[in-house]
Order: structure tokens, then sequence, then C-alpha cells
């Protein structure tokens, strides 16, 4: 696999988050969650957002964090 090294402004990632954001409604609106992601994946998500509404969930520092 081929390495490169990408560098963009913050105008520029503010675009890119803008576009995605426009992609993820788009695809909401026509692609069933059901058709796309396994059930397993579903209730990940589902266990995330009660999670969010609980607020059961610390701050992420830096990305070994993330990972553990």
């Amino acid at each position: 696999m081929n390495t490169r090294t990408l560098e963009i402004s913050n105008d520029e990632l503010a675009e890119v988050t803008r576009a995605y954001q426009v992609l993820q409604k788009f695809l909401d609106r026509v692609i069933s969650p059901n058709e796309i992601y396994t059930e397993e994946f579903i209730a990940g998500l589902n266990e995330a957002d009660e999670q969010l509404l609980e607020r059961e969930y610390s701050e992420v520092r830096d990305f070994a964090h993330f990972v553990k």
C-alpha cells in the first residue's frame, strides 16, 4: 500500500466536512441502515447513542487513548 501525506487548510477541511454531512444526510434518506450495516453494528450504534444521552463517556485526548 502506498502512503501519502496530505496537507489541507482549515477552510478545505471545513468544506470536506460539509460535503461529508451532505452525503450522510442524502444516504440517510435513500438507504436504510439495515441495508448497509450488520445487526451487530447497528446494536453498537444504538448503544453509543444511549451512552451519549446518558452522558456516559470520557474525553479522548489522543489516538492511543481512543483505541484502548
